[in-house]
C-alpha cells in the first residue's frame, strides 16, 4: 500500500480555490459523485474539489458538476483514464 502524506489532511474540498484546474460535467447524482471521489482519492495524489453548480447561458439554466484538481497532472490522468467520459461528457 502506498502512503500519501496528503491523506493526513482532508484532500476533498467543499469549494474550488482559484488556482485549481477544473472540468465541468453534466449533473451527477450523489452515488456517481461518491464513485468519482473514491476513484480520485485512490488514483490521484493532490487535493481536489467536487462541487455542484448552476450555469446560466442564453436564458437557460443548467446544473453541472465541477471537478477541480490542485495538480494539473491529476486532471490529465482523470480525463485520460476515461472516468470523465464515463461520467457523461
Amino acid at each position: 500500500m502506498r502512503i500519501n502524506a496528503k491523506n493526513f489532511h482532508p484532500r476533498k474540498l467543499d469549494r474550488i480555490p482559484p488556482h485549481f484546474k477544473s472540468i465541468s460535467l453534466p449533473n451527477q447524482h450523489e452515488y456517481q459523485s461518491q464513485k468519482l471521489a473514491r476513484w480520485i482519492h485512490a488514483h490521484c495524489a493532490g487535493r481536489f474539489a467536487l462541487v455542484n453548480d448552476v450555469k446560466y447561458q442564453n436564458d437557460r439554466v443548467d446544473i453541472i458538476t465541477t471537478i477541480a484538481f490542485e495538480e494539473p497532472s491529476d486532471l490529465t490522468l482523470f480525463v485520460l483514464s476515461g472516468m470523465a467520459q464515463n461520467a457523461g461528457i
